[in-house]
């Protein structure tokens, strides 16, 4: 039995989106089925998702919430936290969800699998019991992540940094390194030159 919200439609076209179902998508869906249930959706820019992480719950959002990279309405934070901001551009509505770090029977037995698993000398018939429970796990886990309740999943807060502002196209500057088109606020000035990114390092 899955959560209030939580239907095989978008499951399925989480998964079809992602390649997989795994207990990343699954965190995702269960971000996204907030946001929808809450905020809405976005056909263009109307809602603005910053994620802290770059990890599988990410193409969940982007399928089912409609915030992509392409359309400017998806930031990329690298905090390295599996956590999601969204904000309504009409009103100003805004969360934080931060992953609640687990301490129950699967987490605890995945740690200690992982660690098994890295053991040197570990003969093939144990790697493979060891793998089998290991799968055994992540589908328990996923199962978890889509049927609990939501608080007990991600804890909710408000963002601490502003709305991103709108997407906007920006004049594209010939590098005078390499010559390849460059978006104008990724030119870098060294020694008088505009250069790409990449140039510029190359002359530090």
């Amino acid at each position: 039995m899955y959560a209030p919200g939580i239907t095989q439609e978008l499951i399925d076209k989480a998964v079809a989106f992602h390649g997989h179902w795994c207990p990343g998508i699954s965190r995702g869906i269960r971000a996204a089925a907030w946001v929808m249930e809450n905020m809405g959706t976005a056909k263009d820019e109307e809602i603005v998702a910053v994620t802290e992480t770059d990890m599988c719950a990410v193409d969940a959002i982007q399928a089912l919430v409609g915030c992509t990279f392409g359309k400017g309405n998806l930031i990329f934070r690298d905090r390295g936290k599996v956590a999601f901001s969204f904000f309504r551009r009409s009103d100003g509505k805004k969360v934080r969800m931060v992953e609640k770090i687990r301490d129950d029977e699967i987490s605890r037995r995945m740690k200690e699998i992982r660690k098994e698993l890295t053991a040197q000398n570990l003969s093939e018939w144990i790697r493979t019991k060891l793998e089998i429970e290991r799968e055994r796990l992540r589908r328990k886990d996923m199962n978890f992540l889509l049927s609990a309740p939501f608080e007990d999943i991600f804890t909710l807060g408000e963002p601490s940094f502003d709305m991103p502002p709108m997407a906007r196209r920006l004049p594209t500057i010939i590098c005078e390194g390499c010559g390849e088109g460059v978006m104008a606020s990724r030119i870098r000035e060294v020694n008088g030159r505009r250069l790409c990114i990449d140039c510029a390092e190359k002359q530090a």
